[in-house]
């Protein structure tokens, strides 16, 4: 009985390194276009909630192109300003694509990295819906149609 036991564990254990292997290539990044996706760059004001409080907040985002290197944003929140990088990146066998954010540490806080899901409405504004990669946070993003870039 202890031995039907062990051969199961070792199956169960061999399907979740297998299926590690495989989530790490589940995305791919694409290499940098100013153009994809279409009209990201510009300021947007945002809304989320910390992953680590639960606290809500609001502030402002600048997305900007820097001589093909990845998108550079500036994200103001509270008064504090966080600089970080943006790339795109294709998932899944049917290549959706996903905008994948990542902000530095700062002292007393860990990366903030974000997966953020891009939808453009009849004006071809960009709007981003954006889960935090550290627990359960959230932050949208809302084109500011008097400041696009």
């Amino acid at each position: 009985m202890r031995m039907h036991h062990a051969t199961r564990s070792l199956g169960l254990l061999a399907g979740v390194a297998a299926t590690a292997v495989h989530a790490q290539s589940f995305c791919t990044r694409l290499a940098f276009d100013e153009e994809n996706p279409p009209g990201f760059a510009g300021r947007y004001d945002i809304i989320g909630r910390d992953a680590a409080s639960g606290a809500a907040y609001a502030g402002t985002l600048r997305a900007e192109t820097v001589e093909g290197k990845p998108y550079r944003l500036t994200r103001v929140v509270g008064g504090a300003t966080l600089i970080g990088e943006a790339w795109v990146e294709a998932c899944g066998a049917d290549k959706f694509e996903v905008l994948r954010v990542r902000y530095p540490a700062t002292t007393g806080a860990a990366p903030l990295e974000l997966s953020c899901y891009l939808r453009f409405d009849g004006d071809n504004y960009t709007r981003a819906s954006c889960t935090s990669l550290q627990g359960p946070g959230l932050e949208a993003w809302y084109q500011d149609h008097g400041k696009r870039e």
